[in-house]
């Protein structure tokens, strides 16, 4: 009687706690509350798998489910999955349901990444019997790649056993999945989760060189993609083959072909700059190549080179045009400059009394500052009835000249003339030699 109540009460405060949330790891054994659990638990557990239909897991105790283990005091869910992810239920009377439990699969596996085409080694643990792989996000039955007691199954897969380690040579992505070590009573010892990705690399060559690409490896019938730095896109290679392009200006045409382990191109140019993917028939991505294309050092200091040269010569062209221009405006001023020279240039000195005669002079840096006895009369003697020397002995005659100023002065007063008589040449050959002398003049 006592015992029927605190089973009574134990499921009452089961009931009134509510949903209960566990969380578990793949492989391991997860144990039902003591509420739920024999002795104290006499009705019908049930569980529904997430997207799945309830069943029945224990009843009065004793167990519908190969994997539950129950005892007289506790009930046991061994070697769980993802499968095992749901809720738990109880009932008294297969009609009225009660969600108490949710729970949920953790995959606590050691994560290895590799890169495709690598190694991929993991040691055995002691206590292992057989090595199990599933296929990641597969419902298939796990498969067994190793047991310890028949060597047969080791012959004929992806791995093999070298010494104590488990080792695949060569990765692809069938590779991908769940490796479980067990041990004899299918404890789950080990679990690990093996990621394999695609292989990134990149390579530097220059214009006019050869460029070899390494493909994956293995004999898979790959096919080579390129995307150029303008993101166009090309296939190459197809199931191992060069596609034959009719396309008439095709960048890679006769410059492409596949050789043993990789591609071959060869002279390189400018635009083979970009990403080179191969893929398997599948098509999923294996291998990616970023290629960066540079100009030849010494390429570019030949295009130097040239420009300056091409420079230089224009320079020089244009000092050459530029002298022969130059000597032939100077030959034109050089002749133009004697028939300026031979015209004479004409003082004419303006008298304050009316009628004066008219001194032609010749011409001087400065006229308003040369003394006056510098003045050279350019006129004919016969010309003039009246004498030009004046008598000697001292006699006051008027001057035919009056100056009425200070011919050391600046004063702008008196006027020079410039006229050029065409009739009259300046030259050394000229007849005109009188000088006018006058010691009235002679003031210095």
């Amino acid at each position: 009687m006592i015992l029927l109540l605190v089973t009574v009460s134990c499921v009452l405060f089961g009931s009134s706690a509510g949903l209960q949330y566990d969380t578990e790891c793949y492989g391991k054994n997860f144990a039902l509350p003591l509420r739920y659990a024999p002795p104290l638990f006499r009705g019908q557990l049930y569980f529904t798998p997430n997207g799945g239909s309830r069943r029945l897991m224990m009843d009065n105790g004793e167990a519908k489910d190969p994997r539950l283990k129950v005892s007289t005091i506790s009930a046991e869910l061994t070697d769980l999955t993802e499968k095992d992810a749901g809720i738990f239920s109880i009932s008294y009377d297969g009609d009225k349901f009660q969600d108490v439990i949710k729970l949920k699969i953790s995959d606590c596996a050691d994560k290895e990444w590799k890169t495709y085409g690598d190694r991929f080694s993991y040691r055995i643990p002691r206590l292992a019997e057989f090595l199990e792989f599933t296929p990641l996000d597969s419902e298939d039955q796990p498969k067994v790649l190793w047991n310890r007691s028949d060597p047969q199954t080791n012959k004929g897969g992806r791995g093999q056993v070298k010494g104590t380690k488990w080792e695949i040579s060569y990765l692809n992505f069938t590779d991908v999945g769940h490796y479980n070590f067990r041990g004899k009573d299918n404890t789950l010892l080990k679990r690990i989760k093996l990621t394999v990705e695609a292989k990134y690399r990149s390579y530097q060559t220059k214009v006019n060189g050869h460029l070899f690409i390494e493909s994956p490896p293995g004999d898979v019938p790959w096919t080579l993609t390129f995307t150029s730095e303008g993101e166009f896109q090309k296939t190459l290679v197809k199931a191992g083959h060069v596609v034959v392009d009719n396309d008439w200006d095709s960048n890679f045409r006769g410059r492409i072909q596949v050789v043993r382990g990789g591609i071959e191109i060869d002279p390189v140019k400018i635009k083979d700059a970009g990403t080179y993917e191969f893929r398997d028939p599948q098509g999923r991505q294996t291998k990616s190549v970023d290629v960066m294309v540079k100009y030849d050092p010494a390429t570019i200091v030949t295009y130097v080179g040239i420009a300056v040269g091409v420079l230089f010569a224009v320079i020089v062209c244009c000092c050459c045009v530029k002298k022969c221009c130059c000597k032939k405006s100077s030959s034109k001023r050089a002749e133009s400059a004697p028939r300026a020279a031979a015209t004479p240039a004409v003082y004419y000195h303006d008298s304050n009394q009316p009628g004066a005669p008219v001194y032609p002079v010749a011409p001087g840096p400065d006229s308003s500052h040369q003394p006056l006895d510098a003045l050279v009369s350019r006129e004919p003697t016969s010309t003039s009835p009246e004498p030009l020397v004046a008598p000697l002995g001292g006699q006051e005659a008027d001057p035919a000249l009056s100056l009425g100023y200070d011919c050391l002065s600046s004063d702008p007063e008196p006027k020079f003339e410039l006229k050029l008589p065409s009739a009259l040449p300046l030259s050394s050959d000229s007849t005109f030699c009188d000088v006018y002398t006058s010691d009235k003049l002679n003031f210095l």
